[in-house]
């Protein structure tokens, strides 16, 4: 039997004082504390803070200066890399979104991404004319990443463990998590990929097998030629809802209702053209019998 039809986009709410700056550094923070096996009460007295303070900062719902988190990591004798990074994190502006630079058509070691994977609910993406990261064989996904790169280019070996790791985010998840991709009939018979697509096939039908993993062809007939830009949209469990626009260099995280809504409207346009699950999983059913 299949399974019924994907949930609406959904509803673009945040926490008041939330913005997914301030969950991400105090996910960052908690992790630090739990490294060096202190206690929020340790914190607490070493830094003369009361708890509530504490708890707002380490669940995200509060907006803390850079001095706090700075303080806060110091005494989590954090290791310098994090430290810095999550320093950075805290000065960036308070603007409603974050761009975020890789290497080129890298984006998979960015934290942000594991942070956004890590805490969703639902997770909705389209990559045009490509398999979405997220449901990339291993050997797709070095062909997609060793593009216009040098084959020695020791990145690639990185971020395609870093692709496949954070594909645990399929297995063993929480009670009402979904996550929907829409694929291109076009990535699923890419000559340019056909050294590899026999193992990508194959590994589609077994992820589509797997309850909470909606997946949906886009005919060829029905491909947006205007539309070449990877994208996805997150809403974790307490129903904050950012969009991430991936372009060759850089991954923008939008949370405004406002810029979050084209993208999202598009989702809800590519939903209607799209095939249903059954027929979905006929189709790469029958071009893996090709």
């Amino acid at each position: 039997m299949f399974k019924s039809a994907p949930k609406p986009t959904p509803q673009l709410k945040r926490v008041e004082e939330s913005t997914a700056k301030s969950r991400e550094i105090g996910v960052a923070l908690r992790q630090a504390r739990k490294l060096s096996d202190l206690s929020a009460a340790d914190v607490c007295r070493s830094l003369g803070w009361g708890a509530p303070k504490v708890s707002r900062l380490e669940s995200g719902q509060r907006e803390g200066s850079t001095l706090d988190i700075v303080a806060y990591l110091a005494q989590a004798r954090t290791a310098p890399g994090e430290f810095d990074r999550i320093r950075r994190l805290a000065e960036s502006p308070a603007n409603g979104y974050d761009l975020q630079r890789h290497p080129e058509g890298i984006p998979d070691l960015l934290p942000t991404l594991d942070f956004l994977h890590a805490s969703a609910k639902t997770m909705t993406f389209y990559e045009p004319r490509r398999i979405p990261s997220l449901l990339q064989s291993e050997r797709y996904a070095e062909v997609m990443l060793r593009h216009n790169r040098n084959p020695k280019d020791p990145l690639i070996k990185e971020a395609v463990q870093a692709r496949l790791a954070r594909q645990e985010v399929l297995k063993g998840v929480k009670k009402s998590f979904d996550a929907i991709f829409y694929i291109d009939e076009f990535a699923l018979c890419d000559p340019a990929m056909n050294d590899v697509l026999e193992d990508q096939i194959l590994q589609l039908l077994i992820t589509s097998s797997i309850p909470h993993c909606n997946v949906h062809v886009i005919p060829s007939d029905s491909f947006d030629e205007d539309l070449q830009t990877a994208f996805g949209s997150f809403e974790d469990y307490d129903n904050n809802s950012v969009v991430v626009v991936h372009t060759a260099t850089a991954m923008l995280v939008l949370e405004e209702t406002e810029e979050m809504l084209p993208y999202l409207r598009k989702l809800n346009e590519i939903r209607e053209i799209a095939l249903s699950e059954k027929e979905s999983i006929e189709k790469i059913n029958s071009l893996g019998l090709l």
